[in-house]
């Protein structure tokens, strides 16, 4: 998330599993996609490199940030306005 103000465009990379070739037959003719059985996998760091994963594309996601109350909460960044001393 960026800090300066203003507004930001971010792309954010997605992906699916990747299923066998039954399950992308069936996704064909039937829709859908392979699902996550357990999704635990994704939030191990080790594991989630087990997984066989798929490019879906890229989301843009336009965000307006304002520079409120960071100094009295301690966040400090090159952008905000002045930083005042507590």
């Amino acid at each position: 998330m960026p800090c300066s103000p203003g507004r930001h465009v971010i792309e954010c990379p997605t992906w699916a599993p990747q299923g066998s070739g039954t399950d992308s037959y069936k996704a064909f003719f039937v829709g859908g996609n392979p699902r996550l059985k357990n999704d635990f996998v994704v939030h191990k760091p080790g594991e989630r490199f087990l997984l066989q994963t798929g490019s879906r594309g890229m989301v843009h996601v336009a965000l307006g940030v304002v520079a409120k109350d960071f100094a009295r909460n301690h966040v400090h960044c090159s952008g905000a306005a002045e930083t005042i001393e507590s």
